[in-house]
């Protein structure tokens, strides 16, 4: 076989294949993200202090931005809870806490990451709600006050619940 003979399926045979992976293959986009129990998140949560509620926050919003097709979580508030998070834990820790600059720009890092935190979690819920309504056959509903206080845990539960729910 010459270079000549090649047709064009096999022109680029160290090419990756192309698919579009950024639309479910199901009609029930919830069936899309993974299972896993609430008591891990809250378990793993405590056990790395907080960092891995900032994971799971971060993962499962770009997870959920990428499945809703109206609503959208606000990854940019999210970046500024984690960053504000940072600069908080920072200034605490690093930096001497009696100075009152110092105690400014911990209450100023501590007042947005609870503003950007609010607004985080409430536009995850909403896009959360579209997903889990979509191949739903009843209307779910996210309730605010559980949403403020036990976000991912309580997200994860409602994940989990939609997945059992739908994959019947």
């Amino acid at each position: 076989m010459s270079d000549t003979d090649l047709t064009p399926e096999t022109q680029n045979a160290f090419e990756a294949p192309k698919a579009d992976l950024s639309t479910p293959a199901t009609e029930n986009p919830i069936l899309e993200m993974k299972r896993f129990t609430a008591w891990g998140v809250f378990g793993l949560s405590i056990i790395t202090l907080g960092l891995y509620f900032i994971y799971w926050m971060f993962t499962r919003t770009k997870q959920i931005n990428m499945l809703s097709k109206v609503a959208k979580a606000n990854i940019v508030a999210l970046y500024i809870y984690i960053g504000s998070s940072v600069i908080s834990n920072i200034s605490q820790y690093v930096l001497d806490p009696t100075n009152m600059v110092v105690a400014i720009v911990i209450l100023i890092a501590g007042v947005a990451g609870i503003v950007a935190y609010i607004m985080t979690v409430f536009s995850a819920r909403k896009a959360l709600q579209e997903v889990i309504n979509e191949g739903s056959q009843e209307e779910v509903k996210l309730g605010g006050i559980l949403t403020f206080f036990f976000s991912a845990i309580y997200f994860q539960y409602k994940i989990n619940e939609a997945i059992d729910n739908q994959s019947e």
